[in-house]
C-alpha cells in the first residue's frame, strides 16, 4: 500500500473533523508528524492534530500542537491557543491571541473564521462578569452521571419537581424532550423541546379544570437565541430560569433569570447570572428551595467524562460581589475550592437540611422528619432535649401547616387566573404572595430558633 502525500493526509484529515470524527483524524496526523518530523508541512499538520486533541478535550496535547504550529507560522494556531486561554480564564491573554491570529489573516488577505467575531465578544463578556463575581458559598458538591442528574436535586414539595419526560402529557413532547419541570399542585409544566427549525426552545402548559392539558405553547417568544433548555419556576410562578447557548452566553450553555410581568404574561428581557454560576463551559439547570434557603446547579466545567457537577449553594438574599482587586476571584469564580467559598461562615444548618432522609417504615411513619445537624434526624417531639426547643419545634410545625394552606390557595389563585384573567384575581394574588413571603420568612426564623434552642441543651 502506498503511503498518502503529505497534502492528502491533510486532506483526509480535515474531511475527517468535517464529520466530527476527530479521534480517526488524530490517528493519521498524529502518524504522518511521527514518520516525517522535519516536514515543511509539520506547521499545518500540528495544527490540525491540535484542533483534533482540542475537541476531544485533550487540551494540554492541543496546547503543545499548537506551540509548535504558532512556531512555524501558523495563524490559525493562536485562535485556538486564545480559546484555550480563554478555558482557564486567563481573558487577557486570550485576547492577545486573537490580535495576533486577525493581524496575521489580515496580512495574508485571508478571512478569519465565521466564529471568531463570537468568540471574541464571549472574551469581553467574560471579563466584565469577573469584576463582579457573586459571593457564593457552597455547600456542598456532587459529582453524577450526566445522564439524570437533576434527580440529585432534593427538592422540598413547596419548590415543584423535576421529572423524566416520561411526565410531559404529550406524546412528541415526551419524545423529544430530556426532563420536565411540574409545579407544586401538578397543574403546570415546563420542558424544552425543538422547534421547526430545530433550534431548542421551553414550551409550558397548563392542566385545565376537566383534566385535559392545554395545548403547549411557546415561553417568551423563545427568549433568546440560541438553544433554550432545562427549564424551572419558582413557586412566584414570575420567575424563570433556564440555559441558553446563544450569544449571550460565556461558552456552551450559561444559566439565565427572565421575570415575566404578572399582568400581560410577558417576559422581561432575561439576564446572564454571570460568574460564579457560569463558565466558559456549560452550566444548566439552576433550581430553588426557598423554604430552606437551599439552591442547585449543575456544570460540567471540571471535564469529567460522562458526569456533572452538582453544586449546592446558600441563597443570598441580597446580591454582594467580590472585590477584584483584593479577592482571588478567578479562583473562586472556577469554584477551585467549596470550603473557599464559605469564607469562614458556619452553614451547618443549611447542610443539616440537606441530609438524606431514611426510607425505611419507621422513618415513614414519623411525625415529622427534621433534620439536624451531624446527620442525625428528629422525627419526635420527644427527640429534642430541650423543652424550649420542643416549644420552637412546635411553632415551627404550626407555621409550616400555615405556609402549605397559603400556597395552595395561591397556586389555585393562580390556575383560576390562566383560565380567567381578572384585575381583581391578579390583586388577590398579590396579596396571596406577600402572605406567603410573611410565612417563609416566619418559617426560617422557627427553624433557626429550633437549632438554637437545642444546640443550648448540648
Amino acid at each position: 500500500m502506498v503511503a498518502p502525500a503529505r497534502a492528502d493526509v491533510a486532506d483526509d484529515a480535515r474531511a475527517l473533523m468535517d464529520g466530527a470524527d476527530y479521534q480517526a483524524a488524530a490517528d493519521i496526523l498524529a502518524a504522518q508528524i511521527q514518520s516525517a518530523p522535519r516536514s515543511s508541512q509539520l506547521g499545518t499538520l500540528n495544527a490540525l492534530l491540535g484542533e483534533c486533541r482540542f475537541e476531544l478535550g485533550d487540551y494540554d496535547g492541543a496546547r503543545a500542537c499548537f506551540n509548535i504550529a504558532k512556531a512555524k507560522g501558523v495563524a490559525d494556531a493562536y485562535r485556538f491557543l486564545g480559546r484555550l486561554a480563554y478555558l482557564d480564564y486567563d481573558f487577557p491573554g486570550a485576547a492577545e491571541h486573537y490580535t495576533r491570529y486577525r493581524q496575521m489573516k489580515t496580512r495574508a488577505k485571508k478571512p478569519t473564521a465565521p466564529e471568531a467575531d463570537e468568540e471574541e465578544a464571549r472574551i469581553s463578556m467574560a471579563e466584565d462578569f469577573l469584576n463582579r463575581v457573586e459571593k457564593l458559598a457552597i455547600i456542598d458538591s456532587i459529582t453524577t452521571d450526566f445522564d439524570g442528574f437533576y434527580k440529585a436535586y432534593r427538592l422540598p414539595a413547596s419548590a415543584g419537581r423535576l421529572t423524566e419526560a416520561d411526565a410531559i402529557p404529550f406524546d412528541e413532547s415526551r419524545r423529544q424532550a430530556s426532563m420536565a419541570y411540574s409545579n407544586e399542585a401538578g397543574d403546570y409544566m415546563l420542558w424544552a423541546e425543538p422547534d421547526t427549525i430545530g433550534s431548542q426552545r421551553i414550551y409550558e402548559s397548563i392542566r385545565l379544570t376537566d383534566g385535559t392539558w392545554h395545548t403547549p405553547a411557546l415561553v417568551g417568544d423563545g427568549l433568546l437565541e440560541g438553544d433554550s433548555d432545562y427549564p424551572y419556576m419558582m413557586a412566584d410562578g414570575l420567575t424563570l430560569y433556564f440555559a441558553n447557548s446563544g450569544p449571550e452566553s460565556m461558552g456552551g450553555y450559561d444559566i439565565f433569570v427572565a421575570s415575566r410581568d404578572a399582568a400581560t404574561g410577558k417576559y422581561m428581557q432575561p439576564r446572564n447570572l454571570g460568574m460564579p454560576y457560569n463558565s466558559p463551559y456549560d452550566d444548566f439547570m439552576l433550581a430553588i428551595d426557598e423554604q430552606n434557603g437551599i439552591g442547585w446547579w449543575a456544570t460540567d466545567r471540571k471535564r469529567l467524562d460522562g458526569k456533572v457537577s452538582v453544586y449546592v449553594f446558600a441563597v443570598n438574599d441580597l446580591r454582594s460581589n467580590y472585590n477584584p482587586d483584593e479577592d482571588d476571584v478567578i479562583s473562586l469564580a472556577r469554584i477551585d475550592d467549596i470550603a473557599a467559598t464559605r469564607q469562614g461562615k458556619d452553614f451547618s444548618e443549611l447542610q443539616a437540611a440537606l441530609t438524606e432522609i431514611s426510607t425505611d417504615p419507621q422513618a415513614r411513619k414519623a411525625d415529622f422528619i427534621f433534620p439536624m445537624k451531624g446527620g442525625v434526624v428528629y422525627t419526635t417531639l420527644s427527640d429534642f432535649k430541650s423543652e424550649a426547643a420542643r416549644d420552637a419545634m412546635q411553632a415551627y410545625l404550626d407555621a409550616q401547616k400555615k405556609y402549605d394552606a397559603d400556597a395552595a390557595a395561591l397556586a389555585e389563585l393562580r390556575r383560576q387566573y390562566a383560565q380567567a384573567p381578572s384585575k381583581g384575581m391578579m390583586y388577590e394574588i398579590g396579596e396571596a404572595e406577600k402572605a406567603l413571603e410573611t410565612d417563609l420568612g416566619r418559617l426560617r426564623r422557627l427553624r433557626s430558633d429550633v437549632y438554637r434552642a437545642e444546640k443550648k441543651q448540648d
